[in-house]
């Protein structure tokens, strides 16, 4: 059998309502209103975690409910302390700020010549040489 796997980065936008949703449906007793901003990205990422695959596409950009215009704004707060993951609150009432911005810090993105698969490397230690893993070619 031959399977396809296909590593993408992915981002999910949950939006306003559908954390106010979530959040009624736990009937804390706690006004939403009046949750912190750290209290709005742990929430997500608890919606995130407990969403079935159907309900994941609504959080994803360019599936039919999210579109860019969906994560752009002013960014209110932000979560980078892990590597595998960067989340953000934005107010897409506020235009977007220009932003030279690296969100993907802590990998380099290589592209190979040969085959145009493009593939990440985490904690690259200036290695000899990096071959591509589709087609072995090294790459420069």
């Amino acid at each position: 059998m031959k399977n396809v796997v296909i590593h993408k980065i992915v981002t999910f936008i949950c939006t306003e309502e559908q954390l106010k949703a979530f959040w009624e449906k736990r009937k804390t007793g706690v006004p939403f209103a009046s949750l912190t901003n750290e209290q709005y990205m742990k929430l997500a990422e608890e919606m995130l975690s407990h969403a079935s695959h159907s309900q994941l596409q609504q959080h994803l950009i360019d599936s039919g409910w999210r579109s860019k215009e969906d994560a752009e704004g002013l960014v209110l707060a932000e979560d980078d302390t892990r590597e595998h993951i960067h989340v953000e609150i934005v107010d897409t009432s506020v235009p977007k700020r220009p932003s030279n911005k690296l969100f993907i810090d802590r990998l380099t993105e290589f592209t190979c010549a040969s085959c145009q698969f493009s593939f990440y490397i985490k904690e690259l230690k200036a290695p000899a040489s990096i071959n591509c893993p589709s087609c072995g070619t090294t790459i420069q």
